[in-house]
């Protein structure tokens, strides 16, 4: 029997009291062609050591509930493996196998699983189950399979070797990258200065990151805020003539001579508005002259 067969059936084949594919083929003697004559050979692989790698998560707003302080955990840095990474680590279990053997049950496994599927069929394996459904109405009882209104689906799950994985990550919270709203520059349009001046009745121009001023806050809006003490000065929302993520233009209300920060509060988001408004202060002083 060729390479090619025992690996393949060492590693397909299922059923009650089946044996862990790797234990089967490091406990069973192979035959292998080599120049026309044929040798013994065990294959004995090596235990696969699991590393110390952690799932790394950060907390954020949870947009998907109406409780204010609800966070979610969003998965960070995940390493991502092919199907050429998966096998260079089977290759460094020492199983003596080479990587056409690998390659070409992994190709074989690929095709008889593809053609499953496409019979309407399900697939059971310890890795994972696939079995086919069809979403769509249908108006009528004798209505016949319509691909404009009817498909046909295809849902995974995990099986018990995955599930067990799973149980058995570990994982590790992070801080958070700020990705919220961030000022890189304030223009004032009536002098041409960046990061320097404001003149009262004229145009402002903020740049930066999701900076677009939305939501149902109150106290959502563009303000300047005078160094020292005084009070802050919201503008009025028309007087905000263009409100992106990138860039914010409005007219700068009647501000006494001062020096100021910019400061914004909003609750944009790229998907739905943020429960909690977002503020975010401009770090440079900008001078409204006599």
């Amino acid at each position: 029997m060729s390479v090619f067969r025992r690996i393949w059936l060492s590693i397909s084949r299922n059923g009650t009291g089946q044996e862990n594919a790797l234990e089967r083929i490091q406990q069973r003697p192979m035959r292998v062609e080599a120049h026309g004559q044929k040798a013994e050979r065990t294959l004995a692989p090596t235990p696969i050591a699991r590393s110390n790698t952690m799932l790394e998560y950060t907390l954020e707003d949870n947009e998907l509930t109406n409780k204010p302080g609800d966070l979610r955990a969003q998965v960070v840095n995940v390493t991502s493996y092919t199907q050429n990474d998966i096998v260079d680590r089977v290759l460094n279990i020492g199983a003596g196998l080479t990587r056409s053997d690998v390659v070409s049950v992994f190709e074989a496994e690929k095709q008889v699983i593809e053609s499953i599927i496409a019979e309407g069929g399900a697939v059971n394996t310890e890795l994972f189950n696939a079995f086919p459904s069809i979403s769509g109405v249908f108006d009528t009882p004798d209505e016949p399979f319509d691909h404009t209104k009817h498909k046909v689906n295809i849902k995974l799950h995990p099986g018990v070797v995955l599930r067990s994985a799973i149980a058995s990550v570990k994982t590790r919270r992070i801080a958070a990258a700020v990705t919220g709203t961030v000022i890189t520059s304030v223009t004032d349009l009536k002098t041409g200065l960046i990061n320097g001046t404001l003149t009262p009745g004229r145009d402002v121009k903020l740049s930066g990151a999701k900076l677009k001023i939305a939501g149902d806050k109150l106290d959502v809006g563009l303000y300047f805020v005078p160094a020292g003490s005084g009070a802050e000065v919201k503008v009025d929302p028309s007087d905000i003539v263009v409100n992106n993520p990138s860039e914010v233009i409005a007219v700068i209300p009647a501000l006494p001579a001062g020096t100021y920060r910019v400061r914004i509060i909003t609750q944009f988001s790229a998907g739905k508005h943020l429960k909690t408004p977002h503020t975010y202060t401009f770090d440079k002083d900008l001078t409204v002259l006599t």
